[in-house]
């Protein structure tokens, strides 16, 4: 085997610790990066887009979109998404996650104990699974704490650091709303907006129920034996540290860790690419389209932009533009979904949450963060 086979699963593993009528979306070219940060218009290539997605039925109202694509253990990812989330002020923040990896959001020593604990949340992970998809589970759960304690990484810091810049400019709203109701003057007389925070990303049960479901009888066992092989035979602190080195300071998204480990996913799994990724970035793309719904159909006669900065894996990158921008125009988010989020076990009419999640955005919920003490 190469050197790299012995990573594909772990990795796959820490990816995870990561109206009427269509709403047609126009890519806009490359003149807008001249007026880009410095720092952030020098990519040298890497994945940033910016398109434009238009209401059918009123040309007037439009969405802007930012596309960051990140390597998930990239220093400079976790920089990228500060100074576009500075930039671009949004009204969304759309991150690569679920509902339940609400916790790479919040303090990264919980995402420590958790990776040292990996049956914490096997309750989620194993809801609506098979006894030998829950086991499977486990042990990719396993194999994810291992990797991450020896790569003495925190994954999905892009994630957090877009998330604090949203948190500040959420507060900066609620610091001035306040002053406002009081009748006490303020220095700077630019209004503020809040900032939504959207889970994006399919339930990780859901995608490890359907990438399981998706094998036959031989691909199920040939997956088992590479879990159990990436269990025993992990490669060395060295070797792994030797590996990152080459990708922890890339700005280019060449060397994105989720972009490799699917490639030599794709070429023994092709079926369980097809779920983690392709399916992905098809559930990825409906829902920034309802995001983008939900904002034009918002009536504020102050604010004539609306922004969305969506924050996803480099991998996800190309097949969310080429599907937003070339994709079925004439399918509505709502006819696209439910083909991707059904199990053999669980349906839209028998499920409330797979339900919920063809009609719904799931938004982190300030309210319940501060009234807990999430949120510092």
């Amino acid at each position: 085997m190469k050197r790299c086979t012995h990573f594909i699963l772990g990795l796959l593993a820490i990816v995870y610790c990561c109206i009427q009528g269509t709403y047609p979306a126009v890519f806009e070219g490359e003149e807008w990066r001249r007026h880009l940060p410095e720092k952030l218009s020098d990519r040298n290539g890497a994945p940033l887009h910016k398109l434009m997605i238009e209401s059918p039925s009123n040309p007037l109202k439009n969405v802007t979109v930012f596309l960051l694509g990140t390597s998930h253990v990239s220093r400079t990812s976790c920089e990228d998404a500060k100074l576009l989330m500075e930039y671009a002020r949004p009204d969304i923040l759309f991150v690569e996650l679920c509902s339940h990896r609400v916790g790479l959001l919040l303090d990264p020593v919980s995402n420590h104990e958790e990776n040292d604990n990996p049956d914490a949340d096997s309750s989620l992970s194993c809801h609506g699974m098979t006894a030998t998809s829950q086991k499977m589970s486990l042990l990719f759960t396993k194999i994810q704490a291992d990797y991450a304690k020896k790569l003495n990484v925190t994954i999905g810091g892009e994630f957090r650091t877009a998330f604090q810049s949203a948190l500040s400019q959420q507060r900066k709203f609620w610091q001035q709303e306040y002053m406002y109701r009081h009748n006490i003057p303020t220095e700077n007389d630019e209004r503020c907006h809040p900032c939504a925070i959207i889970f994006g990303d399919r339930p990780v049960r859901i995608t490890l129920s359907r990438a399981w479901e998706s094998l036959r009888f031989f691909g199920k066992c040939k997956l088992v034996l590479c879990l159990l092989w990436s269990s025993i035979r992990q490669p060395s602190e060295k070797e792994l540290k030797e590996w990152m080195e080459s990708i922890l300071n890339d700005r280019t998204g060449k060397n994105d860790l989720m972009t490799k480990a699917l490639e030599e996913m794709g070429k023994a799994f092709p079926s369980i690419k097809k779920v983690i990724i392709e399916e992905r970035d098809d559930y990825m793309s409906a829902k920034l389209r309802q995001c983008a719904e939900m904002l034009m159909q918002l009536e504020d006669g102050t604010r004539q932009r609306r922004v969305i900065v969506a924050v996803v894996g480099a991998g996800h990158c190309n097949g969310m533009m080429d599907r937003l921008v070339n994709g079925n125009k004439r399918a509505r988010p709502e006819e696209v979904l439910p083909a991707l989020v059904e199990t053999k076990k669980r349906k839209l009419n028998n499920d409330e949450e797979v339900s919920s999640l063809v009609t719904d955005v799931v938004q982190f919920d300030y309210d319940y963060a501060m009234h807990n003490e999430v949120l510092q």
